[in-house]
C-alpha cells in the first residue's frame, strides 16, 4: 500500500468517508469538513500507522504544512515513511 492510500484510508476512516472518494489535492478543513478534533485524531492515526513521534514538531508547523491530503503524503515521505 503506498503512502497515499494509507493516507487516504486514514482520513476516510477518521471522516466516514470512502477513501475512493477522497482527492489527493482535497482540503482536510474545506473540503472534507475536519474539525480540530478530526484533524488531532488524523494526525495520531497517522502517528501510530507510520510510527512517528509528532511531538517532535510544533503543533502551529503542523497545522500549516498538512491542510491537504497531498500535504500529508509530501510531509510523511520527507520523514522518510
Amino acid at each position: 500500500m503506498t503512502t497515499e492510500e494509507k493516507v487516504k484510508e486514514i482520513v476516510g476512516k477518521v471522516l466516514g468517508v470512502a477513501p475512493e472518494q477522497i482527492r489527493v489535492d482535497a482540503s482536510l478543513k474545506d473540503d472534507l469538513g475536519a474539525t480540530s478534533l478530526d484533524r488531532y485524531s488524523i494526525l495520531m492515526e497517522v502517528e501510530e500507522s507510520f510510527a512517528l513521534e509528532l511531538d517532535e514538531f510544533p503543533e502551529e508547523d503542523l497545522e500549516e504544512k498538512i491542510a491537504t491530503v497531498a500535504d500529508m503524503v509530501t510531509f510523511l515521505d520527507q520523514q522518510g515513511k
